[in-house]
């Protein structure tokens, strides 16, 4: 999307964008169709096949949609939204509002979406927090030493300064993060970041939902906000 466009002009892009690619499909497909616009015999699998693609299609122009929309005018704060979680948990989550939800939320499947942002206002290091095992993962240690294998991650936090861990709960003595007791620390390294990428246990990062937490979590610890 192009830098400073004004929010209307955002809109009417989403729009042209929707009918546009909204004609390509209708026209694509319309080769299909009869004149009196029953698909002709023998080509119902193609045209379903071209029908599931073009689906594709818009369901990323969607949500490419979305994302513009979400830069340009923020998240709601006073209604909750759907925050996917670990396992396809949902959670209605109200923006920037550090309740219980929430913290089940970044704690249960976007604990490396609160730690990326923060990071990105504090510049705190990002540190994983080692399970003992694989959890059935155990092909991605094939080339990496036990104690830093990739798939033994089982929470996000940043370091603060002082040696804290700090999550969605706070802020935490190395080994007393809860669920988390003993839990060995090292920090996030990429071959990390691409396991949490290309592993699908883990969910895509809600990056938005999760920068609406930064400012309220570090108000609850007494932090100001250090440059980044």
């Amino acid at each position: 999307m192009p830098k400073n466009l004004s929010p209307v002009a955002v809109v009417h892009n989403a729009i042209a964008d929707y009918r546009a690619i909204n004609a390509g499909h209708r026209a694509a497909l319309s080769k299909y169709a009869d004149d009196d616009g029953d698909i002709r015999d023998g080509q119902m699998a193609d045209y379903d096949e071209d029908r599931f693609t073009y689906a594709l299609e818009q369901n990323d122009t969607l949500e490419s949609v979305m994302a513009n929309l979400t830069e340009v005018f923020g998240l709601p704060t006073n209604q909750p939204i759907t925050v996917l979680g670990a396992w396809h948990q949902r959670f209605e989550v109200t923006p920037g509002r550090l309740d219980d939800t929430a913290r089940e939320a970044f704690t249960n499947g976007q604990c490396h979406a609160l730690a990326l942002a923060l990071n990105e206002v504090t510049g705190w290091p990002t540190t994983a927090l080692l399970t003992s095992d694989c959890s059935g993962l155990d092909r991605m240690c094939a080339e990496d030493p036990d104690d830093d294998c990739p798939c033994r991650i089982g929470h996000v936090v940043v370091t603060r300064p002082d040696g804290a861990h700090v999550d969605i709960t706070g802020a935490h003595a190395p080994g007393q993060v809860p669920d988390f007791p003993g839990a060995t620390a090292v920090p996030m390294t990429e071959a990390h970041w691409s396991a949490i990428r290309s592993t699908p246990t883990w969910r895509d990062a809600d990056m938005h939902a999760a920068r609406t937490f930064v400012n309220p979590l570090l108000a609850s610890l007494g932090d100001a906000q250090p440059a980044s």
